[in-house]
């Protein structure tokens, strides 16, 4: 990592180096240069299926968190259990939302995907952008353009950031509080968020600056039970406390406690900088994030017959979980124009995690055998990615203002390094090493996107990617992998016919390859209770894509509606089962699955000739497995975590010039969480149900310089889990200072 952030220093001074000599003598205006990112690849949004909202539309919404931005877009949820959740996984489409190698976020062509592990540990790193920073954010839908790798299964998450036009202060802040009763819990949780700004624009130079903290208690995530047969030996013991339920699958249970409030306070420390020099742009980034969780709040419901707290039943259960973890992603790029109208965008990244430590210590410390059971301690080593982007593209092909393309090379180096011992949780003393994973991939892509615009009413594009994928450096427990180089081509076609200024119908197929990442190849760990088992040998995901858009404008917004058809080869799936009482947990190709699905959006202001917006989409999905030869009796189940139905709403109207209402609804029917579909309880731990979230806000312009705002979240305290359960009724209450 040492090295890789050497040369991201080099490439940097020779980009400035050459952009000095190059601009010499140019006159172009800095208007010009902030769009050519848009001229280069205007292709990506048109070929396939995308969905915008912009600052504006989210005041809305109460947005405590980056992922918030597109919580309420088509086909597409984020699981964010609480305000502060680092697990904030997110599923779109055909893509569940533990497939998170199937979606790529970025912003400002930073990406904040995290390409090293999958499931809850994959989710993206939403916390390096604060949500008041935000400008706008587009979905685009599936793989359709050769810009984007295989990682573009579900989508892409496209956010750009405000950029300084004059000097401004912000102070921001927030308070939030939730009531939670469930089982033995009920009392409140809450937390505030904190943001600073500073931007300016000096000449041709301008600054962004900000701080951003929040700081939270969530609601008890998890809840502990034993099978119900048990009960009998609690009795004969006189232990109380118990609370009788049921499992996912609908089995009786015992519940005998709850991992309590998670503590989470996250700290973003950022710089933007940018600087235009006649027709070339430069422009770098500097995030830098604190992370500390703590679960140190436990709550065992059982007492024995002295009414004291009864630790024997599964102690292990009860053990404390602390976390700190810091990270860096720096961002360096420059654009700008060559001749005969081609434009170019140069990007490098690097990120590395600097620190991330999580500590488990075995028993509870209330436990009167507390340090009598080793604690375990996880460090991620050498951890995190480099990337580099050279795109160049042109709207004149050959003087021909018909035509266009776009090509581009890119590279880039994941590297994950876990290493887990035993340690004495009592005296934090180390006792012994434990089954380390580690290991690398990189990959090297060329792509090409042409278009044509045949005539007036139809439009041509194809475009071709090459990748190459390698992996070196595999080890899991003490078996050291083979390296592997494994290439292959994604071809793609779309066709636009536009009878029409207001009418557009675009068909769109895709073929794409996913690449296995590093957690899916060589992760493995050991407990008394859970293993995991990687894949070292798994082949890339191979899919077929296709999208009927068909868009008619109306006054002030559109309607739309989006036909989708997948059909994934090998796709990578965590496969779960039983063996002794230990739970194994392996990533394992699914043979074929296949996912079908339409979505109706509209888009409108001025509805019913007044003031009302809306912005509402509903969306039908229907994901299954076709064959899975390991397990033939997973075929024509139903894929989990991915919803059939998912609706939202966005409605707000300025009730007078300085104070405007909003209301909004998320909307997802039940889905099953494991592959053999057989849990099937609702309004229990492990379930996925159905949800009806209704949200509202109020916010008042003070001033030029100051705002309030009140906002509420699940104000009908709807009860729903996906496998942990969703906040209760949350409010909020939030001012704002800009001058």
């Amino acid at each position: 990592m040492k090295r890789s952030r050497l040369m991201l220093g080099i490439l940097s001074a020779c980009l400035v180096n050459t952009t000095l000599v190059k601009t010499v003598g140019a006159q172009a205006t800095v208007e010009e240069v902030s769009v050519f990112s848009e001229r280069i690849f205007s292709d990506t949004t048109v070929v396939s299926p995308t969905s915008k909202i912009t600052a504006q539309e989210l005041e809305a919404i109460n947005m405590m968190t980056a992922e918030d931005a597109v919580a309420f877009e088509p086909s597409l949820v984020i699981r964010r259990r609480f305000v502060g959740d680092p697990n904030g996984v997110v599923g779109i489409r055909g893509a569940g939302m533990f497939q998170t190698a199937r979606s790529m976020v970025f912003a400002d062509g930073l990406p904040l995907h995290y390409l090293l592990q999958t499931r809850f540990s994959g989710s993206p790193r939403w916390s390096l952008v604060g949500p008041d920073e935000i400008e706008s954010v587009e979905v685009i839908y599936g793989p359709y353009s050769a810009e984007y790798s295989g990682n573009a299964m579900g989508g892409v998450i496209d956010i750009k950031t405000r950029t300084p036009q004059k000097r401004r202060f912000t102070v921001q802040g927030t308070i939030m509080s939730q009531d939670y009763d469930q089982l033995g819990t009920d009392e409140s949780f809450s937390g505030n968020k904190i943001f600073l700004s500073y931007e300016d624009k000096i000449g041709d130079f301008n600054i962004f600056a900000s701080y951003n903290r929040l700081a939270n208690k969530s609601q008890p995530m998890t809840n502990y039970s034993l099978d119900a047969g048990e009960a009998a030996d609690l009795d004969a013991a006189g232990v109380i406390g118990y609370i009788k339920g049921k499992d996912d699958e609908g089995e009786d249970v015992i519940y005998i406690g709850d991992s309590g409030a998670e503590t989470s306070e996250t700290e973003l420390y950022k710089i933007k900088l940018g600087y235009d020099l006649g027709s070339v742009q430069l422009r770098g980034t500097i995030a830098y994030e604190k992370r500390v969780r703590e679960e140190n709040n436990k709550r065992n419901y059982l007492s024995d017959s002295s009414s004291n707290i009864y630790w024997d039943a599964t102690p292990s259960t009860f053990e404390e979980r602390f976390q700190d973890r810091n990270s860096l992603l720096l961002g360096f790029g420059v654009s700008g124009e060559l001749a005969n109208d081609w434009v170019y965008d140069i990007y490098a990244t690097d990120f590395e995690i600097r620190k991330d430590e999580e500590r488990r210590t075995g028993l509870n410390t209330d436990d009167p055998n507390f340090g009598s059971r080793n604690g375990r301690l996880t460090e991620y080593k050498n951890t995190g990615w480099n990337t580099l982007d050279i795109k160049l593209g042109t709207n004149s092909l050959l003087d021909n203002d018909n035509m266009r393309l776009s090509v581009g090379l890119m590279m880039d180096k994941y590297e994950l390094e876990i290493d887990p011992s035993n340690f004495n949780a009592a005296t934090g003393e180390f006792i012994s090493e434990r089954s380390e994973s580690r290991g690398k991939t990189a990959t090297t892509a060329a792509f090409a996107q042409w278009g044509l615009a045949i005539s007036s009413a139809w439009d041509l594009a194809l475009g071709l990617r090459y990748e190459d994928w390698e992996t070196s450096g595999g080890l899991y427990n003490v078996t050291v992998a083979e390296d592997r180089t494994e290439s292959g081509l994604s071809p793609k076609l779309s066709i636009a016919y536009m009878p029409s200024d207001q009418l557009t119908i675009r068909y769109s197929v895709a073929k794409a390859l996913r690449f296995p990442i590093a957690e899916e190849l060589y992760r493995n760990e050991e407990t008394a209770t859970n293993s995991s088992v990687s894949d070292a040998s798994l082949v890339p995901e191979d899919g077929v894509f296709q999208n009927l858009s068909i868009e008619r404008m109306i006054d002030d917004g559109f309607v739309r509606v989006n036909f989708f058809h997948e059909i994934i080869d090998d796709a990578i799936f965590n496969q779960r089962g039983e063996i002794d009482n230990v739970s194994i947990s392996t990533f394992l190709s699914l043979d074929e699955i296949e996912t079908k699905g339409v979505e109706f959006i509209y888009h409108q202001k001025g509805l019913f000739a007044t003031k009302l917006s809306a912005r509402f989409n509903v969306s039908y999905t229907d994901a299954a497995i076709n064959k899975n030869v390991s397990n033939i009796n997973f075929e024509n189940n139903e894929l989990p975590r991915i919803p059939e139905y998912r609706a939202n709403l966005i409605l707000s109207y300025p009730v007078i010039d300085a104070v405007d209402i909003s209301t909004s609804f998320r909307y997802a029917n039940d889905s099953f969480g494991d592959l053999d579909n057989t849990d099937t309880e609702d309004e229990v731990y492990g379930a996925i149900d159905d949800y009806m979230f209704v949200n509202a806000k109020v916010s008042w312009r003070i001033n030029k310089t100051a705002s309030v705002s009140f906002g509420v979240d699940n104000i009908f305290d709807d009860l729903a889990y996906i496998v942990h359960p969703w906040p209760s009724r949350t409010m909020y209450l939030e001012g704002k200072y800009s001058f």
